[in-house]
């Protein structure tokens, strides 16, 4: 049967599976999965239309039926025309994958165990990142905005792209977590708090400095201005004489404005990449580099976030040889000498 009590079967599975992991996710990853349960929910409503799957019951579904659903990705076209990447069907197959073992149903685990089943693995895809030239080029097209907003456009470019921090890092950031003394802002939201993350410092590199310090200037008469003596917040946002943090959404409007009057179009993430992959390419170690990011491996940062050019590391091999091979070029005398003369 593919009813219960009159419903698709699908919708109740779904928000008991939900309501059961909500405790263990962030809010922002929740919204991902309900987007992609969507996603499923509708393929196998389709699936099922077409007679190429038996149920849309996750309890009920078989071998067969998730082949299909395989076929259905593998062929599935995109609102672009494109293909769906590796990494969205291997993403897939993982909410499938829990919803069915919530439902004690095994059938994916059991598949995995055989050698001729292939399932779809995330590929690292290539990291996007921009040339240190461009980060400047569009930091020199915003010295020109006018007024409070211009400053916060400046400030967020510069310590995205200098300092590595994530989106909400630095919109959530508080005044006192930053230190000019020591060059460091101590992240206090970091990603994953709720669950395993706990408040570090992220480094701000030499060409943000002076940025951050017009930047706090500029918030000092924004604030004076407003009748505002102190204010908790990094970046304040005042609205209806009271100043608080930005929500995402003005924070979003604040960075496409950046992209409007710099005429070039950026991702916050696509600035946290690039600080990895300057500091790679300025000679920084990877774990160094991992450090600063603060992740909490090498790999992370390597496959994600920063990855050394082929020009930079033949460079490097070359510089390697050169130590190595030192002495050959220049001999040295040997060991003991002395006593043998």
């Amino acid at each position: 049967m593919d009813t219960v009590v009159g419903r698709d079967p699908w919708v109740p599975c779904q928000r008991a599976y939900l309501e059961a992991i909500r405790s263990y996710y962030a809010p922002k990853t929740l919204q991902t999965m309900e987007r992609g349960f969507r996603t499923l929910h509708r393929a196998f409503l389709e699936l099922r239309k077409d007679g190429k799957v038996s149920t849309t019951n996750p309890q009920m579904l078989t071998k067969d039926d998730i082949a299909a659903f395989m076929e259905w990705m593998r062929t599935r076209k995109t609102r672009h025309g494109i293909s769906l990447t590796h990494a969205t069907q291997a993403n897939y197959m993982d909410y499938l994958n829990g919803l069915m073992r919530f439902e004690n149903n095994g059938v994916i685990d059991q598949m995995r165990k055989l050698h001729y089943v292939r399932f779809p693995q995330k590929v690292s895809a290539e990291v996007r990142v921009l040339p240190e030239s461009r980060v400047e080029e569009i930091r020199s097209k915003l010295k020109t905005i006018p007024g409070y907003e211009g400053a916060v456009a400046r400030f967020m470019v510069a310590m995205y792209a200098y300092s590595g921090l994530r989106r909400s890092e630095l919109r959530r950031a508080r005044f006192e977590d930053l230190n000019i003394d020591t060059w460091t802002i101590m992240v206090a939201h970091p990603k994953g708090e709720s669950n395993w993350a706990v408040a570090s410092p992220a480094r701000i590199l030499h060409p943000a400095r002076e940025t951050v310090v017009e930047f706090l200037a500029e918030r000092n008469r924004y604030l004076a201005d407003a009748g505002i003596e102190s204010c908790e917040v990094l970046v304040p946002k005042i609205i209806d004489g009271v100043a608080g943090y930005w929500t995402d959404g003005m924070w979003g409007k604040i960075k496409a404005k950046a992209e409007k009057w710099s005429g070039i179009r950026f991702r916050i993430q696509t600035l946290r990449a690039t600080f990895g992959q300057m500091c790679i390419d300025w000679g920084g170690r990877p774990d160094a580099v991992s450090r600063a990011l603060r992740h909490k491996t090498t790999r992370t940062t390597e496959l994600y976030y920063a990855r050394i050019r082929p020009d930079h590391a033949f460079r490097l091999l070359d510089q390697a040889y050169d130590s190595a091979h030192s002495e050959k070029r220049s001999p040295q005398k040997p060991l003991g000498w002395e006593e043998a003369s």
